[in-house]
């Protein structure tokens, strides 16, 4: 039979249905006898739909992809059935490859001979991984030599021998009855001189080879042998390949395909005047983020018609939010779901996490596994007590997680779970100790792929035991529990190296990598409405409106990935596609698909240049940018952003004026300061109230809890009581003696310091980084405070409790403190405050400004004089807040004037002054009344009396307690309440 000419079917047309006609025309009426080989399955769904919409009646033509054909063309040349081998037995096969030919290779030896398989298996699944692609393109693979200078060092002596090791690698596979689908078509290649009877064409059963574009090596030489029989060859391209006018660029495939078989072309059947004009209306549109596309994308598909549409998509994780985003639940979903964005992959994963995060004492670090106790599969799932209740196992999860939540970042595991099982019915007990035995302690276990393979086992059957239902009404995790049990369990306990130990990081690696091979299917019907597919599942296929969603560059074409055995530059020396060839892929698909479409609309997100440093936003295709162009030479002008078709999301921002947050005085919030008022006040609690009214509202008189947390920055309190217990341990041996400076050494201080610290058990509180900058930065900061202490002191007491009451303005409170240190100077007390952070200065003309403290206290007594249960006037209270706030400004704590007048209010020594000790720099002293002395210090001592009864009285009297924005709401846990 004579080599016919390539039929080429314009793209501006709908292949499928056209081929159908010419299967049917050039089969006499019968496309029952006729053969047609195609890329892949999908399109016998279509031809199936089409013959039954023209109302035909008898036998349907076969369609064959391309792998069955390759299958039997191998069973038509016999011999014995082989077992495909997984990726696991061609790395333990390879390995021993790489180890025989080490003993005469000196360059392998040096590298593989002595190296282990968990070492060798990451290098021996990437050679598999070259070796099937070379078999693929039908190429004898061939020793590389001299490339040291290209790759890493194991890569080339691995690529120096790679022709030896490919002959080692068949005559291996050979002998154990093994293959690989790769190897089969380059068998199948070698014998394609040897058509099969059921493939061969005849007059009266034509083949036609439909849908390809670009060939691989071994489909190549099986088509050409089918076409030198008689087999006809469709081409859905430009038609430009028939006319002397060049093609698209993307044809470019396609017309060294015809040359390089010394074919010709010619026409399926004349194409129209109105389909040689024809041009897909385009649309486009510039989001600034995945979400702004899909709201254009809802929109767009609801003004359309009820014609034929496709959203697809670039990049398969784009799925579910579409999904969500679609007007019409109804839809066709034909591409497969990766495993690896499932919840089950998200479960595994956090456990391998979760084990490789464990510390050397089998502690477990507290993000981690609150990671696996979250998660939303574990919380389903629910046991029944003897009286028939059900019992759910995330109440004992969220006990757990709150007891983890009070301790450190380590967790003691089996320590939690008993002090849980104490809180927990007894069933919800077993439940919660079942789980996490078979989640987590059984792992730490594991040290094969068999045993990894019975664990996840054991993951599966516990989740289906104890899920119910549930499974029922989500068949998304249902199919990914079925492939996880079917297919990535099998591999992992059935392979050659099933009982070879491997270090938790690389195993826990093959287990990831076998589940993000696997993707969930859907059931792919309807074939009409809105179809959600890949961009290769567009093959073939036809569509009146084409949706393409985030077409940015690095995934239509797409960026190659670094592969550390082949870099993309090497590919061509053995004969590879390289990155070049698949951009030519991508951009036929693209281009054909559009070509017959009545509209293509094109969705991406632009904004900020993408780096390769920082994970930028992403700039837009290049094709995309082709498609622009095309309208742009169309319309004789450019496109500006925001006018149609280029359409560019916009959104108005508007700056709220930003008022203080503020809460009124309620019945309910006067009573609760009321009784705070009544019991005994500390500084500390004031100081919160004088730097924010409305954190002291949300603290301390709503008593709202911040969330608990393990803290796995700096802890500046913890750190604040290591320093304060060393301080305490450093002067006790002086506790009622007279000290000088210099009695006290560095040394003493330093291990006093360290003491404290291993008591306060920093080294786990503290993060690595904070720990060593504490420890290095102590010596200095205690040698600078020794040398600020004053000449000579008497310590009268550490770390003392002091209560008084107080007759502040005519009322008493009581006051409770404790003093860090009380010394005697001069034959008078002087109360020292340590302080590990930032001290804000104070005013020291405070003291000194009679008017201020005549007026407050003035402002007291007049909003005393209302009485009891009677709020004071507008003019008061408007006195009150004056002098408030200019405390506020003046003198950001109120803990030295508290502790003055406590002391004050007691027989005893006479008071002299206060001060904090600045830890954190220097170790100076700031003190309170920065040496005033007789009647000065007198009023001074007496101005802090009235500072504090006008706190007090603007804590009892003020109408609202408004926020004070400033540096501290950085940390403050309730700024998310002012922002709401």
């Amino acid at each position: 039979m004579s080599m016919h000419p390539f039929l080429i079917f314009p793209w501006q047309r709908p292949f499928l249905p056209d081929l159908v006609d010419t299967v049917e025309r050039l089969s006499g009426g019968h496309p029952g006898n006729a053969l047609i080989v195609v890329p892949h399955q999908r399109p016998w769904r279509y031809i199936v739909r089409l013959f039954a919409e023209r109302g035909h009646h008898g036998l349907l033509p076969r369609t064959l992809p391309f792998s069955e054909l390759v299958a039997q063309w191998r069973a038509g040349a016999g011999g014995r059935a082989k077992i495909l081998a997984n990726p696991l037995d061609q790395g333990a096969l390879l390995h021993e490859c790489v180890r025989g030919l080490a003993r005469g290779d000196a360059a392998l030896e040096a590298r593989f001979a002595r190296m282990d398989m968990a070492r060798f298996l990451p290098w021996g699944l990437r050679l598999a991984a070259l070796l099937e692609e070379m078999f693929t393109h039908g190429l004898e693979p061939a020793d590389l030599a001299h490339l040291e200078s290209e790759v890493a060092a194991p890569a080339a002596a691995l690529l120096g021998a790679l022709g030896r090791i490919s002959r080692a690698w068949r005559a291996e596979l050979e002998e154990r009855g093994w293959t690989t689908p790769g190897l089969e078509q380059f068998l199948a290649a070698q014998g394609a001189s040897e058509i099969p009877p059921l493939l061969l064409p005849a007059e009266d059963r034509p083949v036609f080879i439909a849908g390809f574009s670009v060939l691989s090596g071994t489909e190549d030489t099986l088509l050409r042998s089918l076409w030198r029989a008689g087999a006809r060859v469709c081409l859905h391209t430009d038609p430009n390949l028939l006319e002397a006018v060049g093609p698209h660029w993307s044809c470019a495939e396609q017309s060294a395909w015809m040359r390089r078989w010394h074919a010709r072309a010619e026409a399926a059947f004349p194409l129209s005047a109105e389909d040689a004009r024809h041009r897909p209306h385009l649309e486009f549109f510039a989001g600034y983020d995945l979400h702004s596309q899909l709201e254009a994308l809802a929109t767009d598909l609801g003004h359309g018609d009820a014609a034929s549409t496709a959203v697809v998509l670039t990049d398969s994780a784009l799925l579910m939010p579409v999904l969500h985003h679609l007007p019409e639940k109804d839809v066709n979903v034909s591409m497969g779901y990766p495993l690896a964005r499932s919840p089950l992959f998200r479960l595994v994963d956090a456990l391998f996490r979760l084990a490789e995060g464990r510390a050397e004492d089998g502690r477990y670090h507290w993000r981690a596994l609150l990671h696996v106790l979250r998660h939303p599969y574990l919380n389903m799932l629910q046991i029944r007590a003897e009286d028939g209740e059900a019992l759910a196992l995330r109440d004992g999860l969220r006990r757990l997680e709150a007891l983890i939540r009070q301790g450190s970042r380590y967790v003691d595991l089996p320590a939690c779970v008993a002090d849980c099982r104490q809180q927990l019915p007894r069933p919800l007990a077993d439940l919660l100790e079942q789980c996490l035995g078979t989640a987590i302690d059984a792992l730490r276990e594991v040290e094969t792929t068999a045993g990894l393979g019975a664990w996840l086992g054991d993951i599966h059957e516990f989740l289906i035991a104890h899920g119910g239902d549930i499974w029922r009404r989500f068949p998304l995790d249902a199919e990914a529990l079925f492939r996880l049990m079917r297919h990535v369990a099998p591999q992992l306990r059935q392979n050659a190296l099933a009982s070879e130990a491997f270090p938790p990081s690389l195993l826990y690696g093959i287990a990831r990598q076998l589940l993000e091979r696997e993707r969930i299917p859907f059931e792919a019907d309807p074939l009409v409405g809105v179809q959600v597919l890949g961009m290769l599942e567009t093959r073939l296929l036809h569509f009146d409106r084409v949706f393409i969603v985030d077409a940015t560059d690095d995934v239509l074409p797409g960026n190659p990935g670094q592969d550390p055995l082949l870099p993309d530059p090497l590919r061509a020396v053995l004969g590879l596609p390289d990155a070049r060839r698949r951009e030519r892929v991508a951009a036929y698909t693209l281009h054909r698909l559009c070509a017959s479409a009545r509209k293509a609309h094109f969705y991406w997100q632009e904004g900020v240049s993408h780096s390769a440093l920082f994970d930028g936003k992403k700039l837009r295709s290049r094709f995309v940018e082709e498609f622009l162009w095309d309208v742009e030479r169309r319309k004789n002008h450019l496109l500006a952003p925001g006018t149609p078709p280029l359409r560019a999301a916009t959104c108005e921002v508007r700056q709220s004026p930003r008022e203080p947050r503020l809460l009124c005085r309620t019945p309910r919030l006067d009573a609760a300061m009321a009784a705070f008022l009544r019991q005994p006040l500390s500084a500390s609690r004031l100081d919160v109230y004088l730097r924010c009214p409305l954190r002291f509202v949300w603290e301390t008189l709503c008593r709202l809890r911040p969330r608990q947390e393990v803290n796995e920055g700096d802890d500046p309190a913890a750190v604040g009581t290591c320093l304060h217990a060393a301080l305490r341990a450093l002067y006790a041996p002086w506790l009622g003696k007279k000290v000088c400076r210099g009695d006290i050494t560095q040394a003493s201080a330093l291990a006093c310091f360290h003491e404290a610290f291993d008591a306060a058990d920093l080294r786990d509180l503290l993060p690595a980084d904070a720990r060593l900058m504490l420890e290095a930065a102590v010596p200095v900061r205690l040698r600078e405070f020794l040398e600020h202490q004053p000449e000579e002191t008497f310590i009268v007491a550490l770390e003392q409790r002091i209560d008084a009451e107080l007759s502040l303005a005519g009322r008493s409170y009581s006051f409770t403190g404790i003093l860090d240190r009380l010394d005697r100077r001069d034959g008078l007390l002087h109360v020292l405050d340590y302080k590990t952070g930032s001290i804000r200065k104070h005013d020291f003309a405070l003291w000194s400004d009679d008017a201020f403290f005549a007026e407050a206290a003035t402002a007291c007594a007049l909003a005393d004089s209302t009485g009891p249960c009677v709020s004071p006037d507008e003019g008061t209270l408007a006195r009150l807040e004056a002098g408030f706030e200019a405390l506020r400004e003046r003198l950001p704590s109120m803990q030295l004037p508290a502790y003055i007048a406590m002391l004050e209010s007691r027989e005893g020594d006479a008071v002299g002054d206060a001060a904090l000790v600045e830890l954190r720099y220097r170790g100076e002293e700031h003190p309170l009344f920065d040496g005033l002395a007789g009647e000065e210090l007198k009023a001074a001592r007496s101005g802090c009396g009235v500072a504090l009864a006008l706190l007090l009285r603007h804590m009892e009297y003020a109408p609202r307690f408004a926020g004070r924005p400033d540096v501290h709401c950085r940390w403050c846990p309730y700024a998310p309440l002012c922002a709401s």
